[in-house]
């Protein structure tokens, strides 16, 4: 039976309607390339069920979904669009919050970790429908996220330290247990000093690496970065929070720097033990 020419009709006019959304994507992100048989299964993913086709594509923000596609799919030029357009601009609204200047800057890199690589993998730029602008979207994602950290800052930045603390000197070793255990207190203090003063980057990426648990890999993506120079970055900030905590301590302890040197080595050799456990999820 052939099928009614009312519909052959409309069908033509939705398929003439997804070519002009994606022309006009195409404009609106010169930089980032799709294939458009992608683009238009994510777009028809995002359709709402009680809506007809053609009135919820004129009503949605497609241009946005055609970036929010490609970030998805975990394209370079997506994400320094997304950059550019969304996270760059979000100064303001923090500000207004009261925001310093490095709050603002970990708080845009936790969006950036959010949006563009999310946990294990699932990105939460998918979550993105499409009904409202992208840069809307992100920036209540940032306000949202900023007065929630300002409202739990002081009780749980300190047990934020304490954990990454744990992560980076966890240990099953008796021996070096006993050490640090004669030195709790101060060890603690030094290493909450070391890493309150560590550059707000450095900071940001062991907290990713070690509590969040991005690896090695997401983490250049993130950064836009290779691989290599990912590891290293998170290899730099591990010695510099070690080594500012072992200064701390040589000002404050009458410990000669031999021993303490002895302490700091069994510390540091217990840096990825401690991170694969953390992986498996053991409780340190």
């Amino acid at each position: 039976m052939a099928e009614p020419l009312h519909r052959i009709g409309h069908r033509d006019e939705l398929d003439a309607l997804r070519l002009d959304i994606l022309s006009s994507a195409q404009r609106a992100c010169p930089t980032v390339t799709l294939p458009a048989d992608v683009f238009t299964a994510y777009l028809d993913e995002r359709i709402p069920a009680d809506v007809p086709p053609s009135i919820a594509l004129r009503q949605m923000h497609t241009s946005d979904l055609y970036l929010a596609c490609a970030c998805a799919r975990g394209d370079r030029h997506a994400m320094a669009a997304f950059d550019e357009r969304c996270v760059r601009h979000l100064d303001p609204a923090l500000l207004k919050i009261g925001l310093s200047a490095d709050a603002i800057a970990e708080i845009k890199q936790e969006i950036r970790s959010r949006v563009l690589v999310g946990h294990r993998g699932r990105a939460q730029i998918v979550d993105y429908a499409g009904r409202g602008d992208l840069r809307g979207w992100v920036r209540v994602m940032a306000v949202r996220q900023a007065l929630q950290s300002q409202h739990r800052n002081r009780r749980e930045v300190p047990l934020e330290d304490d954990a990454l603390m744990q992560r980076l000197i966890a240990s099953s070793n008796p021996e070096s247990d006993h050490l640090k255990g004669l030195y709790r207190d101060e060890f603690k203090r030094a290493f909450e000093d070391a890493l309150q003063a560590l550059p707000d980057r450095e900071r940001t990426l062991l907290r990713q690496h070690h509590i969040d648990g991005l690896t090695i890999d997401e983490l250049g993506r993130l950064y836009r970065v290779h691989r290599s120079t990912a590891a290293r970055l998170i290899s730099r900030a591990r010695n510099l929070v070690l080594e500012a905590t072992r200064q701390r301590m040589m000002s404050e302890l009458d410990v000669q720097p031999r021993d303490l040197d002895s302490i700091m080595r069994m510390i540091r050799s217990q840096v990825e033990i401690s991170l694969r456990a953390l992986l498996r999820g053991r409780k340190q």
